[in-house]
């Protein structure tokens, strides 16, 4: 499996989205482009944020035997 560094690909990105949006400032680009852009920009910025975070640490430990249970006890 590939290794990547979080913060390459989070700069590569940033540095795309704002060559794009240099272009966008020079009007070489349609305003239907620049909506379909964006919204792709938008989707791999949540698909960054989903993958390259770390996942929480587990702080509670299972127990080999689940836990006994008491017996209840009727007063009659």
């Amino acid at each position: 499996m590939a290794s990547l560094d979080k913060t390459s690909v989070r700069t590569e990105v940033s540095r795309l989205k704002t060559d794009f949006e240099q272009l966008c400032a020079e009007g070489k680009i349609t305003s239907e482009s620049k909506a379909l852009m964006m919204s792709m920009f938008m989707i791999v910025e949540l698909i960054l944020s989903i993958f390259l975070e770390k996942p929480p640490k587990k702080t509670t430990r299972i127990p080999a035997y689940p836990p006994r249970k008491l017996e209840k006890r009727s007063h009659r």
